[in-house]
């Protein structure tokens, strides 16, 4: 295994259904994925040419969102477990039927001699049960937002199902949350996570317990500031738990959808495009360092440590307990929680906290989201969180410290 390895995320101009709420035919399914599909074929032929030895897609890229159970049937398809079988999609296409887009990216992995990460929707069957405790959906099947990841050679290696969804109702929740990782030659082990997941304890910080320190992590997400811009969360998470995070995000401008990079422990390589940008996808190209997951920067809590503090809860179900500096829209300070993506403003600050989870992760966000590095972040045993930060590039539109208070959440 060498030290080093290049790494290629792609952020997706996502071809669009007409009506996701409407059903359509597989066929008319299969046409709609075959248009996201080809603008897929080229970037990843691209990507082989710079060398890239792992590629990711986006969350939603090949079919979209907004659909309903019964809208979405038309672009399933029953995805095996490769820990329970292993096959080969592109050398092997008779042995399991109406599977083309498994057999179409597996196919594209092994032209361009790429792992490939992707996400497409699955159906498994389940057994119907007149016991209430039963999570089978009544019409006998589970509906999945779904990463499978291919090796160079075609082989399907991980399979894994979201375990936080956001407001999707053409998915069900896996009964258990699922922990997976797959290998790979040239840089070990990486984990898999999709879009809301990286805000919970499951999988997220239970990868990282299990010394994972190499994240994929395709996304739809739509930026929300001033606390959680997709570069400015993403930059922050892998930075604060030393990790490698392969983030690609969907490019939809009506959904303020935008924001995907290569972060690592020391260095981001991101995109993130501006009002008035030509909305169009973004291949991200990069040699990152294999992380050795035997070393850890930080030692990962373990569930049964708990903290005692204040803390507030958003009405979702993750806890937080956040210090932020953040430039307002307008002079009246109800205008400060508006989203600001221009400033002038440059300084140098300090923040200081006690925060009652060692979950703490720090971001600098100046003009034209634009990510500053933090110039220097500090953690106590007693949960006491320092940042300071001076000589900006460009004014200031956030500085976050934004604590997890992963033990608060409800299960």
């Amino acid at each position: 295994m060498e030290s080093s390895y290049i790494a290629a995320v792609y952020e997706h101009n996502l071809i669009t259904d007409a009506d996701p709420r409407v059903p359509v035919s597989r066929q008319a399914a299969l046409q709609h994925m075959q248009k996201n599909l080809d603008i897929y074929e080229v970037q990843a032929a691209r990507a082989a040419q710079q060398g890239a030895q792992i590629l990711v897609f986006p969350e939603d890229g090949l079919h979209g969102f907004n659909f309903t159970r019964t809208s979405i049937v038309g672009y399933l398809e029953t995805i095996p477990d490769p820990q329970q079988e292993s096959w080969n999609p592109c050398t092997e296409p008779e042995k399991h039927n109406n599977t083309e887009v498994l057999q179409q990216l597996s196919c594209m992995a092994r032209r361009n001699n790429i792992y490939i990460v992707a996400n497409m929707p699955d159906r498994q069957p389940c057994p119907l049960s007149t016991d209430p405790t039963s999570s089978c959906p009544s019409d006998g099947r589970w509906q999945f937002n779904t990463n499978i990841a291919f090796s160079s050679d075609s082989l399907l290696v991980a399979r894994y199902h979201k375990y936080n969804l956001f407001h999707e109702e053409s998915f069900d929740t896996p009964p258990q949350p699922e922990i997976i990782t797959f290998d790979t030659p040239f840089a070990g082990k990486f984990g898999l996570l999709i879009c809301f997941d990286i805000l919970f304890h499951k999988p997220t910080i239970a990868l990282l317990e299990k010394g994972v320190r190499q994240l994929i992590f395709p996304t739809a997400w739509f930026n929300t500031l001033p606390l959680l811009d997709s570069v400015q969360y993403h930059r922050s998470l892998s930075r604060s738990t030393n990790v490698t995070l392969l983030a690609a995000n969907l490019r939809l401008d009506n959904k303020n959808m935008a924001g995907s990079g290569i972060y690592t422990p020391f260095s981001s390589i991101y995109h993130h495009s501006k009002r008035g940008d030509p909305e169009e996808g973004k291949l991200l190209v990069a040699r990152v360092p294999v992380l050795d997951p035997e070393w850890s920067g930080q030692r990962v809590a373990t569930e049964e440590e708990k903290f005692e503090s204040e803390s507030t809860s958003s009405p979702v179900t993750d806890s937080v307990t956040v210090c932020a500096l953040i430039r307002c829209a307008g002079s009246d300070p109800s205008s400060c929680g508006q989203g600001v993506e221009e400033a002038e403003t440059k300084m140098d600050f300090v923040m200081e906290g006690k925060f009652g989870t060692r979950y703490v992760y720090p971001s600098v966000l100046a003009s034209q989201m634009v990510i500053e590095e933090v110039k220097q972040f500090d953690k106590s045993a007693d949960g006491r969180v320092n940042l300071k930060h001076s000589d900006m590039t460009a004014g200031l539109v956030t500085a976050c410290l934004y604590g997890r208070m992963y033990h608060l959440d409800h299960e």
